[in-house]
This record gives structure tokens, sequence and C-alpha cells, in this order.
């Protein structure tokens, strides 16, 4: 009865009545030995039917992700990788048919996801893990293979956000005069940091960006973030010009690549890739003696944290930065706050002991 209350399109105040019928309902029966067997309107899988194995239901979920619900492949890729986990772990117990899934219990699930745990899966990666099987099992009951998805009511691990690490000025300075602008590459890698600084941009949206996407008399530029959505994001003036003397530079010295769209090239001629830039801040990160770990997105870390700094509002931060909830921008006023509080305890005289900080 429980699939049918799931099914009807009843408020949330009805589902808990339905819900609170049902359970006095199946008491009274009980008490009064009467054995219920109900008839599905909807049979789930008509016999005879040919089966579906679980390989094919995998692929048409990840194929119903990209190009349905239009999931950035990053996306795409991470949930394939954790449910090519649970394919191989279904194999280990026999497993082989979509419609099978149904015989699968919370017990035997808790004990997939503790075996991942115990191989050093992190917290993150098992949340995200848990979303692409949940998805998997409601595209499966959507399709009419199973009933009953097992995996819509599994607990996730807490959420634990961690404060984003953002850079001090100073050594985003560093990082924006380390590149060598006599040459090519040098004002190419000059530009690069200086959008990513200056405009908060995902490594991915960089390394996809388009010169006709740029409009650099209205410092403006329109980049695709995830879910593959457009947004209008400001440039700086500095950013501006590195990016007209590295294209004069680039058209001067690889006219071969003067039609080509994409911004930014590797010396064959191709888009740079996201590890290629990640690999090009290491390098100017080593050859400063930093010491650090630096990330490419820590630039946008910092793009964040300094605006909200300086008085920024948090709204018009979460529509630059391209986040869908104000949750998500929000982490980077802790930051903030954390900092303020660093100030009036250094600078209050009756604000407690200053080698406390």
């Amino acid at each position: 009865m429980s699939s049918y209350i799931e099914r009807a399109n009843l408020g949330k105040h009805s589902r808990v009545v339905a819900k609170t019928c049902e359970k006095y309902f199946y008491r009274a029966c009980t008490l009064g030995g009467v054995v219920l067997t109900f008839a599905h309107p909807e049979n789930t899988h008509p016999p005879g039917a040919p089966k579906v194995p679980v390989n094919e239901l995998i692929e048409r979920y990840l194929e119903s992700l990209a190009k349905e619900r239009r999931m950035s492949p990053n996306t795409v890729r991470g949930y394939r990788s954790d449910l090519d986990f649970f394919r191989v772990w279904l194999e280990q117990n026999s497993i082989a048919q979509a419609e099978e899934l149904e015989n699968l219990n919370h017990t035997q699930l808790r004990s997939f996801w503790a075996e991942r745990r115990s191989k050093g899966l992190s917290a993150q990666s098992m949340r995200r893990g848990q979303s692409a099987l949940r998805g998997l099992f409601k595209f499966a009951r959507r399709h009419k293979l199973i009933e009953t998805n097992t995996a819509a009511t599994m607990d996730s691990p807490k959420r634990q956000l961690p404060l984003p690490r953002a850079l001090n000025q100073d050594d985003i300075n560093l990082l924006l005069n380390a590149p060598d602008r006599q040459t090519l590459l040098g004002l190419r890698d000059h530009a690069l940091l200086e959008v990513l600084y200056g405009s908060g941009l995902r490594v991915s949206e960089a390394a996809t960006l388009t010169i006709d996407n740029l409009d650099l008399a209205a410092q403006q530029a329109r980049v695709t973030g995830k879910g593959n959505k457009d947004r209008i994001v400001p440039m700086t003036p500095a950013s501006c010009q590195a990016i007209q003397a590295y294209l004069q530079a680039r058209n001067a010295q690889m006219p071969a690549q003067k039609q080509n769209l994409n911004l930014f090239l590797n010396k064959f001629g191709t888009p740079l890739s996201v590890r290629s830039i990640a690999r090009m801040l290491d390098k100017y990160s080593r050859q400063l003696a930093m010491m650090l770990n630096i990330t490419p997105h820590q630039f946008r870390h910092s793009f964040a944290t300094h605006l909200l700094n300086n008085g920024a509002d948090i709204r018009a931060v979460q529509e630059m930065l391209g986040h869908e909830s104000l949750a998500t921008t929000q982490i980077y006023t802790r930051i903030s706050k954390e900092r303020l509080m660093q100030t009036y305890r250094l600078s209050h005289p009756r604000a407690g002991d200053k080698n406390d900080i």
C-alpha cells in the first residue's frame, strides 16, 4: 500500500494521514488474522518481458543524465565511477539483471557502503555515490523495472563543509606577476591567472572560454557553467588588457590559429586542459618557493572571499560565481566572519589575550 501512497499526488499533510491510516489498518488486520494480498494495477515487469542487464540499465541512466538532465561531463564521469563499483559488487553477489535490484534490502546496501568506506572512501564521495545510486533506482522504477526504491531512504553521512582556503592579496600578486610576459606562453599564463582571479571562474569554465564570448569593451564574458547554464561575469581592466596582449602575440606567432575561437591554447594549438592549468599553477608556486599546495580553485575562493571582505553583497557574489543555492556562497561569509573576529581580538583592549590568536 505504501507504494500507492507514494505514487499518489498528495500533499504533505495528506501523506501523513494516509500513512497513519495504513499503520492502524494493518494492525487491525493482523489482530483479526486477516491475510492481505493487493493486486497491482501496474505490473512493473510483465511475465515474459525481456530481462534488462544491470550494465544496460546503468548506461541508459547515465545517457539520460547527460542528454535529458544536461549534467556536466565531470558529474557524469563521477557517477559512472560510483556505479562501476556498485556493478562489480552486484556481480560478486550474483545479481546481473536490473529486475533483481528489487530484492536488495537496506542491510545489503549498508554493507556495500561499509565495504567502500573501509577502502578509504571519503564522506563527500560517499554522498555523491549515494546520489548516483538513488538516481539509478529511481530511473529503474520509472521504467517499471522495479517497484520499490530501496536506495531512496539510505542514510547519508553528515555533510561537513571545510572552509575554502583563500590566498591573501600578497600571494595573489606574486602569482599574477610570476609568468614571463616576454614569451607567448607567459602572456597566456598571465591572462589566464588574471581571468581566474578577476572573474572567479571555475577552472573548467576558464579552459572552455571562447573569444566570441568575450566583450572586452564592456569588460564582460559569457561562460558556460555547471548544467550547461550560461551566465555573464564581469572582467577586470587588468584581465582585458592581459587578454588583448596575449591575443596580439598569439596572432603574430601562431597565424594558423587566427580562426581558432578557443581562447587559451597550448603550443600545439589545442585548448588547454584542466590538468594543464593545474600543472601550470603548480609550476609557478614552486618557482616562487611558496611551499603551498595551490589549486586553480583557490583563485575562485580568493575572488569570493576578497569581495565579501570588502563589502560586496552576497547575492551579487552568488550570481557571479554561478551558485544555484545561496547556502553554497554563504560558506565564504564564515571566512569573512573569522577575519572580522580576529581583527576584533587583536584590536579591542578587552577582547582577551592576544597571544591566543
